[in-house]
């Protein structure tokens, strides 16, 4: 493991660690021996293109599976002592405030606990499908709030309802709203084509 050009911080974006972090959140990495990494344990691989931070969900003698807490498969990618990790031990939350990262077996209850509501989620998703021609009774979200990272979010009557971050991935932030609200379809951006 080559360790003095690996970054002792990093950003976190995504959504396969949502429950565990928030995008934009700071990480803080630190560098560790692989022998020393434990199941629950959230490192960031370095070697993938681009870099992913998931958390250690099998673990042998010569190499470790990493996944996402709310992805529903493995990485393809094993991390082995060949390849550039960093153990993530802190997180910065975008109001300043530091807290712990839950490892080792505090780590794998809470992998099990977003897997559950992963699938939830799913059946959620099932029960609704039907109901999606009805989606012009839903109360539209009209109150719009522009972040810096170029995140949306969208608001009713004072009620956060969903976002949409820069990629075009949009998230309710809860899955009822998902039936009471709607929000504007995306529009064409001019930067982004």
């Amino acid at each position: 493991m080559a360790g003095p050009e690996l970054p002792r911080e990093a950003r976190y974006k995504g959504d396969s660690m949502r429950g565990v972090f928030v995008p934009g959140e700071t990480l803080f990495l630190a560098e560790t021996a692989f022998e020393t990494l434990r199941k629950g344990d959230v490192v960031v691989n370095f070697d993938s293109d681009p870099y992913y931070v998931h958390r250690i969900v099998e673990r042998n003698s010569d190499c470790a599976v990493t996944m996402g807490d709310n992805n529903d498969r493995p990485d393809s990618m094993k991390l082995t002592p060949s390849v550039r990790f960093r153990l993530v031990v802190r997180a910065q939350a975008l109001d300043g405030t530091v807290r712990q990262v839950a490892a080792g077996e505090a780590g794998m209850e809470q992998f099990r606990r977003h897997q559950r509501k992963r699938r939830l989620r799913r059946f959620a998703a099932l029960l609704i499908r039907p109901f999606r021609p009805l989606k012009i009774l839903r109360i539209p979200a009209k109150t719009e709030t522009r972040f810096r990272d170029g995140t949306v979010q969208w608001s009713c009557a004072g009620i956060p309802v969903a976002a949409r971050n820069p990629s075009g991935r949009t998230m309710y932030l809860h899955w009822s709203k998902r039936l009471f609200f709607r929000i504007p379809a995306q529009k064409d951006n001019p930067g982004s084509e």
